[in-house]
């Protein structure tokens, strides 16, 4: 209600199996409500007294007023800058007070207090109800999360660009995406792991997939990190069952680290399969870059400019030369590009070394990825080439790309490699061969639009 122009008491459905919540929270707790707490507790009464089953009170209202006896209070802790020291303490103190559902929403801001806010739910008794969710966008994965560590719900908005917290997504994304509504204790999880993951297509064409293969207990979900090894040690004790992760920028070369298995020659990882407790690291960027690159044309013996140094990029390197080519790596840091090519062997520069030709040119960064589509690292004097593969697939068609035509070059888009890596992860975890020409249409037709699951 304090985010009504004038707070007051919304009209409820005479008719209805819905149970609401009435909420007016005030300026000291993150909210909108600046008038007298009489006042404010007064329409929280009135709210309970018409209809409302749910009522949210704060944690630090000591006198409550007399609701209705059919009344569910929630006592409320929300933190929207720092992340409490003491969650026990915190949690005891809300516990004690008068109330059905303790809630405590904090901000989250790094993997080491998303991973400390999880395990803390994985120690939680089962009997006490609770909603305990981090905020912002490191603590989303505890909004989805949190229906195996004991949730007793998760809120979500009307659409997903108009959520009342930080992290919070949409009705449709929830229940034809993520399936919240629907989970049960064996659901098998998945997730990309990366920074930032709010970009990805990969949740939308994995949870596509297992729904047309049947696989109803199996969930794919984003989860955003700022470091690999606090998420690994979590996972390792997690009573969640996680089956498998894809792993994308910055952390493909640091998920090497966290494997028990993988082949010595690959210094890139971009696929997670637990088995046995262990970790397997697998790279399905390897052959879903080469697929679409040699069903047009050969590099054996050409020259090959490659456009930057990250994890990505190694495996580029490394099937490049695999298949005969001429590699010339550039980046923006001298040193760590001297370093990056002493591993494979090849030619290095720098971006400032421009133009340089060359039968092929491969992006492999970020660069001209929404919402900067109208960016690229080579200007026209720059484009002398015969092909150019650009590694972004959000736009399919990135300025690089509409650049490169505009001069008669031959161009390959990096949607074409996310759905053949996709779809050879997919087959890595299920054992089972999805169609490539589906997934091509899915991600085509949801590229601009509001994600959800056909």
């Amino acid at each position: 209600m304090d985010h009504l122009l004038v707070p007051g008491i919304p009209s409820l459905p005479c008719e209805t199996r819905t149970e609401f919540i009435a909420t007016c929270r005030p300026l000291r707790e993150g909210g909108c409500y600046a008038g007298s707490e009489t006042t404010r507790l007064k329409l929280l009464l009135e709210a309970a007294q018409r209809g409302f089953k749910w009522v949210d009170v704060e944690h630090d209202v000591e006198v409550l007023p007399k609701f209705p006896k059919s009344t569910r209070l929630i006592r409320s802790y929300h933190s929207f800058d720092t992340f409490p020291g003491d969650l026990n303490s915190l949690f005891a103190k809300l516990h004690a007070l008068q109330g059905d559902v303790v809630k405590i929403a904090v901000m989250v801001s790094s993997t080491r207090e998303l991973v400390t806010l999880l395990s803390w739910m994985e120690s939680m008794p089962p009997e006490i109800r609770y909603v305990l969710l981090g905020m912002g966008v490191f603590g989303q994965a505890s909004r989805t999360l949190g229906s195996f560590l004991g949730n007793a719900w998760t809120f979500v908005a009307e659409q997903d660009d108009e959520g009342t917290a930080p992290g919070q997504f949409g009705l449709k994304t929830a229940v034809e995406l993520y399936r919240l509504d629907g989970w049960k204790e064996k659901t098998k999880v998945f997730a990309v792991l990366g920074n930032p993951v709010g970009h990805s297509k990969s949740p939308l064409i994995h949870n596509w997939l297992f729904r047309q293969h049947g696989l109803s207990h199996h969930v794919y979900l984003p989860i955003q990190l700022d470091e690999l090894a606090p998420w690994f040690h979590y996972v390792s004790s997690s009573r969640i069952d996680f089956k498998g992760f894809s792993v994308t920028l910055p952390f493909k070369m640091d998920a090497a680290r966290v494997v028990s298995h993988r082949n010595p020659n690959v210094f890139s990882i971009n696929t997670l399969i637990k088995k046995d407790q262990c970790w397997k690291g697998l790279n399905t960027d390897y052959h879903g870059f080469l697929k679409p690159l040699l069903s047009r044309t050969s590099v054996r013996g050409k020259k090959v400019l490659v456009l930057g140094n990250g994890g990505v990029a190694h495996t580029v390197v490394k099937a490049l030369i695999d298949q005969g080519a001429e590699v010339i790596v550039l980046g923006r840091d001298p040193d760590r590009i001297e370093q990056f090519a002493c591993q494979y062997s090849c030619t290095h520069g720098l971006f400032s070394d421009l133009p340089i030709s060359a039968f092929l040119c491969v992006n492999t960064t970020p660069v001209g990825q929404y919402p900067s589509v109208d960016t690229s690292l080579l200007g026209n004097v720059d484009l002398n080439f015969e092909w150019v593969y650009d590694l972004v697939y959000q736009p399919e068609e990135t300025k690089l790309l509409k650049d490169a035509s505009s001069k008669g070059i031959a161009s390959i888009s990096g949607i074409e490699m996310f759905v053949e890596q996709a779809a050879l992860q997919f087959s890595a975890w299920t054992g089972l061969e999805p169609d490539r020409k589906e997934m091509l249409r899915l991600i085509r037709d949801n590229l601009w639009g509001q994600v959800g699951v056909p």
